[in-house]
């Protein structure tokens, strides 16, 4: 089954990149909400770097409030644009970090996606608003609130939100 791996917040913690990955299995593509790195001098954020500049699909990254010029040095994956918008399995996917979210809420009512995509609270939800999908994985580094560090998983039928240990969150119909 076709599926998205979906990320956000990873401040150069290349353990949590490492988790998700292995847990989302096949995916035809990555999407990063942002702040991917933290300063691009540390080790961490070179291994994080390394790894995810190897991965065999595609990664789509919007630029977070964190993430500097410099960082693109060491990604292989562009990391310059704020919005991503995709079309995926006949549907549209708009995201953004999220630290920008009355902007990016106003965009996705004058563009109407299937599916908007956001980081930046470090707090995972599944919201549905005027048939719409708002989506935030979470973090997977540095969670706040009551919830684990997750990621998300999307595939042609189903959203899921799943915690590092591979225990499921929240799960939706799509």
């Amino acid at each position: 089954m076709a599926k998205i791996g979906i990320i956000s917040d990873t401040h150069g913690d290349l353990h949590s990149w490492q988790k998700a990955s292995s847990l989302w299995g096949n995916v035809e593509l990555v999407l990063h909400c942002g702040d991917i790195l933290t300063h691009p001098e540390t080790l961490a954020s070179r291994h994080l770097a390394e790894e995810m500049s190897l991965s065999q699909v595609p990664v789509m990254i919007s630029r977070g409030n964190c993430d500097r010029d410099c960082d693109q040095n060491l990604l292989a994956w562009p990391i310059s644009s704020p919005y991503v918008s995709l079309f995926w399995k006949d549907r549209f996917i708009l995201m953004g970090h999220g630290h920008r979210f009355s902007e990016l809420r106003d965009l996705s009512r004058r563009c109407r996606p299937s599916m908007v995509v956001t980081g930046h609270t470090h707090v995972a939800s599944l919201v549905r608003e005027d048939g719409i999908v708002y989506l935030n994985p979470g973090s997977a580094s540095a969670p706040r609130g009551r919830d684990p560090a997750s990621f998300a998983i999307v595939s042609e039928d189903d959203i899921e939100i799943v915690t590092l240990e591979g225990l499921q969150l929240y799960r939706e119909r799509w």
